[in-house]
C-alpha cells in the first residue's frame, strides 16, 4: 500500500509539472506542430502513439499538460510493476529515482513513456504469451523507437534451436533497419547520433548506472539465483549493458538512449545482491543508500541540465 501511496506523489510531482525539465520547450513545438494534423494522419509519423496522445490531449482540451501526465503515468506504472517483481520494491524504486526518475522522465517524455511500457511487460513476462509481449513492444515502439531492442530479448527466449533462432534475429533487425530507414525518426537517428557522434555528457556514467550492477551480478550470479528467482530477461541484459560501455565511442547519444531501457538491471540485482547476501545485509543497504545519494546531488549540482529543474512548478501552485 505504501508503494503506491508513493507512485501517487511521483506522478503529482512528475505529471503534473509545469515548465519543468530541459525538454519542455521542445515538446512545446511538437504539440504546436501537430496541431494541424488530423487525427487519422498518425500513420505519417515514425512514432505514433505519440502524436495520437497529442491529438487525444487536445481533443479534451488537456493540452501539452495531458501529454505529460500521460506519459509519467505510462512510465511510473511501468517502473513499479516492475519493482513489485523484485526481491525489495522499495529499494528496486530507489536505485532509478535519482537519475531515470527525476531526470529522464522529466525531460525526454517519449522515451519515458516507452520504458514505462517496456517495463510493464517484463513485469508480466512470465504469464505473458509472445503476442502479448510483441504487443506491448510495439506499443512502446510507437512512442520511442529505441524500444525495438526488446524484440532481442523476445526472440532470444523463444523455444527454437539456435540455427532457427540467429535467421529470425537477422530478418527482423533487417526489417527493423528497411522500416526505421523509410521514416523522418531514422534519418535523424542515423545524422544526430551517428554521423554526427553528437556527444553526450556524462554517457559513460549514464550507462554505468547498469553496467556495474550488470558486473556484480556476473561475477556473483551462482549465489544471487539460490536466493531469488532469476528473471528471463536479466543474463542477455547484463551482457548488453556492459558491451553498451565499449560503443559508446561509436554513437555517444545513441548508445546512452539505448543503454536507458537496462535500467530495470539495477532494480532486479541490487535488491537480489542484497538478499544473497544477508549476512552483510545492512551494510549493503548502506552501500546502495550512499549510491542513490551520490547519484542524486551529482546530476543536480555537476549537471550541465540540472538548472532546467528549478525552480520547480506545479500546476497545482496555479490552482
Amino acid at each position: 500500500m505504501g508503494v503506491w501511496a508513493f507512485f501517487i506523489l511521483l506522478l503529482i510531482f512528475s505529471g503534473l509539472r509545469d515548465g519543468v525539465g530541459p525538454d519542455w520547450s521542445g515538446y512545446e513545438n511538437i504539440y504546436d506542430l501537430y496541431l494541424d494534423d488530423r487525427i487519422w494522419d498518425f500513420s505519417n509519423y515514425a512514432e505514433p502513439g505519440f502524436f495520437l496522445i497529442n491529438k487525444l490531449s487536445e481533443a479534451a482540451g488537456l493540452g501539452l499538460y495531458g501529454v505529460m501526465f500521460f506519459c509519467a503515468f505510462a512510465f511510473l506504472w511501468g517502473v513499479f510493476s516492475f519493482a513489485l517483481r523484485t526481491a525489495n520494491p522499495w529499494m528496486a524504486i530507489a536505485v532509478v529515482v535519482p537519475y531515470l526518475v527525476y531526470v529522464v522522465s522529466m525531460s525526454g517524455i517519449r522515451q519515458a513513456a516507452a520504458i514505462g511500457f517496456s517495463f510493464y511487460m517484463l513485469s508480466k513476462w512470465r504469464e505473458s504469451s509472445t503476442l502479448a509481449k510483441v504487443s506491448w513492444i510495439l506499443l512502446a515502439i510507437s512512442f520511442h523507437n529505441s524500444a525495438a531492442i526488446f524484440l532481442i530479448f523476445v526472440i532470444v527466449s523463444i523455444k527454437a534451436r539456435l540455427i532457427v533462432k540467429v535467421p529470425v534475429i537477422f530478418a527482423v533487425g533487417l526489417l527493423l533497419i528497411y522500416g526505421l530507414n523509410e521514416t523522418d525518426s531514422y534519418a535523424k537517428y542515423q545524422s544526430v547520433y551517428i554521423q554526427q557522434n553528437i556527444e553526450s555528457g556524462g554517457a559513460y556514467l549514464h550507462i554505468l548506472l547498469s553496467a556495474l550492477p550488470a558486473a556484480l551480478y556476473l561475477w556473483q550470479r551462482k549465489k544471487i539465483i539460490r536466493a531469488v528467482e532469476l528473471h528471463p530477461a536479466i543474463d542477455l541484459a547484463a551482457y548488453m549493458a556492459i558491451a553498451a560501455m565499449f560503443l559508446v565511442p561509436f554513437s555517444s547519444t545513441g548508445v546512452d538512449r539505448l543503454a536507458l531501457h537496462f535500467s530495470f538491471l539495477q532494480m532486479w540485482i541490487y535488491p537480489a545482491f542484497v538478499r544473497a547476501f544477508g549476512a552483510n545485509a545492512g551494510t549493503l543497504k548502506l552501500l546502495v543508500s550512499v549510491l542513490v545519494l551520490s547519484v542524486f546531488f551529482g546530476y543536480f549540482l555537476l549537471g550541465t541540465h540540472a538548472f532546467a529543474y528549478l525552480p520547480y512548478n506545479n500546476v497545482i501552485f496555479n490552482l
